[in-house]
C-alpha cells in the first residue's frame, strides 16, 4: 500500500480507437479526455483514460465484412448477404455504438482504503435507448431489493435493469435478420413453450420488475468439509447462494411452479414470516446444502439455495435486521450516493475464506510446500483482506462507478501484469496434482504385485497353503532390500494370509 504522503507513480494514458482517424480532430479528442478526467480523481496512484470512439462501430464492421466474405460461397449468399448488411443499423439504434470512451482513477485515502472510480462515457442521447436500459435500468433510484441481503452476506450486486427492454431488443432482432419466416418460425416455438410447459415468455417478461440481485451468504456458525486429499476435509463457513427479482405479480412463480408439477416433483411448503416458501426436493449429491427454495414477499420473488436463506431475506427486509443494517456496511458505503442504479459490496470475510480455502486446498495436496503455495497466491493476488463497496450511476454522460478498495493502483497495476502466470499456474496446478496423484497411485499398486510375489514364493518355498498366515520378516527377504515398500501417499500395507491379496489402507489402492 503507497502512503498518500508519499506518491510519486502516476500513470496517465490516452489511446484513440476509432473507425476513423482521430489524429485531425486534437479538439474533439482532448474534450473527450476533459469529460472522462472530470468524473474522475487526479493526483492519486492510478489515472488511466481512453478514448473510444468508433471502437464499436470499428469492431463490428470488421465482423461484418469477415462474415460477408464467408458467405460468398453460400447458396444463399444473397439473404445472408442482406442480413448483414442490416447489422449496423440495428446496432446502432439500439446503443452498441453510443460508447464514447472510458476512464479510471485510484486515489489512497488515509484509512488505507482507495477511492476508485469508473466512468465510461457515453452518447447521451442513448441513455434511454434498449441496450443502456436493459443492463443499468433508467435513472438512479433508491434500491429497495438491498433490504433483503441477510446479515451474513459476503459479496453482492444489487441493480436495476429493463428486461422488458432486453426482450423487445431480442424480438426486434430475430424479425429483422431472420425475415418473415423466420419470425413466424420463432413465434410458433413461444407458443410450443407456453402450451407444453406452461411458460408465456412474452408475458413473463412483462411481469418482471426493474431491480435485482445476487448474493453469497457465508454462515457466522456453521461449517461445511471439502474434500482434498487423502485427508480429513477442509473445514470452511457454510456458503449459500441467494438470487433476488422485482415482480409485478405472480406470473414467475406459476411459471416454475407449473413445470414442477408437470414432472410430478415434490414440493415443500414451510412457512417464514407469514410467507409461503416452497422447496423443491431434489435429492442432489452437493459439497454445500443445497435445497433450492423459493417464495415471493412485498413484490420480490427470491430464490435460495436453501430455506433458510430465503426466510433470513423476507426476515432482514421485515425487521430491517439485514445486511444495511450492520455497522460494517454502513461503514463501507459511507459517503456514497444512496440514489443510484445499483452497487456491489465485498466483505473481508469472503476474501479470507477463499483465501483460506486455498491455502488449505494446496497445503491438503501438498504442491511445493507452503512456499509454493505462498508463490502461487501471491501471483493470483490473493489477499485475505480484501474489501470493496460501489454503487453505479446511470448518468447522461455515461455510466459512473465509484467507491472504495482495499487494492491500490499499484496492486490493479500489478495484478493485470500478474495474471497471465497466475491463472496459468492455476490450470497447471490441478493437472500436476492429478497427474501427481495418478503415478503414485500406480506405485502403491507396484508394490502390492511385488508383496503378492513375494508372498506366493515364499509359500511355494515353505509349502504353505491357501489361508496360512504370512511371515512378513521371511517375506521380505524375496524383496528387494530385504524390506517392504512403502506406499507413496502414506498408507499402511496389510500383507494378508496365503491366498488373499495384499491391501493398502487407502481407499482406491487395490489390485484388481
Amino acid at each position: 500500500m503507497l502512503r498518500k504522503s508519499g506518491i510519486l507513480w502516476v500513470l496517465s494514458l490516452a489511446v484513440v480507437v476509432c473507425a476513423r482517424s482521430y489524429s485531425a480532430e486534437p479538439a474533439a479528442s482532448k474534450q473527450q479526455y476533459d469529460l472522462i478526467v472530470a468524473n474522475l480523481d487526479t493526483g492519486g496512484d492510478l489515472l488511466v483514460v481512453a478514448n473510444a470512439e468508433g471502437c464499436v462501430q470499428s469492431l463490428g464492421s470488421n465482423i461484418t465484412q469477415f462474415a460477408t466474405a464467408l458467405s460468398q460461397t453460400s447458396p444463399d449468399s444473397r439473404d445472408v448477404q442482406s442480413s448483414l448488411a442490416k447489422i449496423p443499423g440495428f446496432l446502432s439504434k439500439n446503443g452498441f455504438y453510443a460508447v464514447r470512451g472510458f476512464g479510471m482513477s485510484v486515489l489512497p485515502r488515509s484509512d488505507g482504503l482507495n477511492t476508485v472510480k469508473v466512468f465510461c462515457s457515453r452518447d447521451p442521447a442513448a441513455m434511454d435507448l434498449p441496450l443502456w436500459r436493459a443492463l443499468v435500468g433508467a435513472k438512479p433510484q433508491n434500491l429497495a431489493c438491498a433490504g433483503f441481503l441477510p446479515a451474513d452476506t459476503v459479496l453482492a450486486r444489487t441493480g436495476t435493469g429493463e428486461w422488458p427492454a432486453l426482450w423487445a431488443m431480442v424480438r426486434s432482432g430475430i424479425a429483422e435478420f431472420a425475415g418473415p419466416e423466420g419470425k413466424a418460425g420463432f413465434d410458433r416455438q413461444l407458443s410450443n413453450l407456453a402450451t407444453n410447459m406452461g411458460v408465456d415468455l412474452d408475458k413473463l417478461v412483462k411481469s418482471l420488475g426493474t431491480e435485482g440481485f445476487c448474493s453469497i451468504q457465508l454462515s457466522r456458525d456453521a461449517t461445511i468439509g471439502i474434500p482434498a486429499g487423502p485427508g480429513d476435509p477442509i473445514q470452511m463457513p457454510s456458503p449459500s447462494l441467494l438470487i433476488g427479482l422485482a415482480v409485478k405479480n405472480d406470473t414467475l412463480t406459476k411459471a416454475i411452479e407449473q413445470p414442477l408439477a408437470r414432472a410430478q416433483i415434490p414440493v415443500v411448503k414451510t412457512w417464514a414470516e407469514a410467507t409461503e416458501v416452497s422447496t423443491i426436493n431434489l435429492p442432489m449429491p452437493m459439497p454445500f446444502p443445497f435445497e433450492p427454495s423459493f417464495a415471493v414477499f412485498s413484490n420480490m420473488f427470491l430464490f435460495g439455495s436453501t430455506p433458510a436463506v430465503v426466510a433470513d431475506a423476507i426476515k432482514a427486509f421485515k425487521s430491517n435486521t439485514g445486511l444495511i443494517a450492520t455497522a460494517e456496511y454502513k461503514k463501507a458505503f459511507q459517503g456514497l450516493p444512496t440514489v443510484n442504479n445499483g452497487a456491489f459490496y465485498m466483505s473481508p470475510r469472503f476474501s479470507k475464506a477463499i483465501v483460506d480455502l486455498q491455502t488449505a486446498t494446496m497445503n491438503a495436496t501438498g504442491v511445493g510446500g507452503e512456499d509454493s503455495s505462498t508463490l502461487v497466491r501471491d501471483m493470483l493476488g490473493a489477499r485475505g483482506d480484501m474489501q470493496s463497496a460501489f454503487v453505479i450511476q446511470n448518468l447522461p454522460a455515461g455510466v459512473l462507478t465509484t467507491g472504495t478498495s482495499s487494492s491500490s493502483g499499484k496492486e490493479l497495476v500489478g495484478s493485470a501484469l500478474v495474471a497471465p502466470a497466475g491463472l496459468l499456474a492455476a490450470i497447471a496446478i490441478p493437472s500436476f496434482v492429478k497427474a501427481r496423484s495418478t503415478a503414485q497411485h500406480n506405485s502403491c499398486i507396484n508394490n502390492l504385485r511385488m508383496i503378492d510375489a513375494a508372498k506366493e514364493q515364499w509359500a511355494l518355498a515353505e509349502r504353505k497353503n491357501e489361508g496360512d498366515p504370512a511371515d512378513i520378516p521371511s517375506i521380505s527377504e524375496y524383496l528387494k532390500g530385504g524390506t517392504l515398500p512403502v506406499c507413496p501417499q502414506g498408507g499402511d500395507y496389510k500383507v494378508n494370509p496365503i491366498g488373499t491379496n495384499p491391501e493398502c489402507s487407502l481407499p482406491g489402492h487395490r489390485l484388481p
